[in-house]
């Protein structure tokens, strides 16, 4: 029982330690871009992710893709309230916040 409870204790442990690890990661390779240029800058010299602001536009979407190489990965619910700022493409007023990557 006590040995249950160790083993236990342990897998809380590095489960805890994996979690925070990649929270760490994710967050050490996350960048913010305010404009296309940032938005090709970052994508050409950094790995992970770029958070821009976006439009909702799909010519701003493809423009993003072509010109940066960039596709959106996720719009995390948490942050789309109160989004206030220009579209990293076009700067219209801001709809989203996105999270945008390469493919590799």
């Amino acid at each position: 029982d006590n040995l249950e409870a160790e083993i236990e204790k342990l897998l809380e442990d590095i489960s805890t330690t994996l979690f925070n690890r990649a929270v760490e990661r994710r967050e050490n390779m996350t960048y913010e871009a305010e404009t296309l240029e940032q938005v090709k800058e970052i994508a050409d010299t950094k790995p992970g992710f770029i958070k821009a602001l976006w439009c909702e536009d799909r010519e701003c979407e493809d423009k993003l893709k072509e010109y940066a190489g960039v596709t959106s990965r996720c719009m995390p619910f948490g942050m789309q309230e109160n989004i206030s700022g220009k579209c990293a493409c076009c700067g219209k007023e801001a709809k989203k916040l996105v999270y945008w990557g390469k493919a590799y």
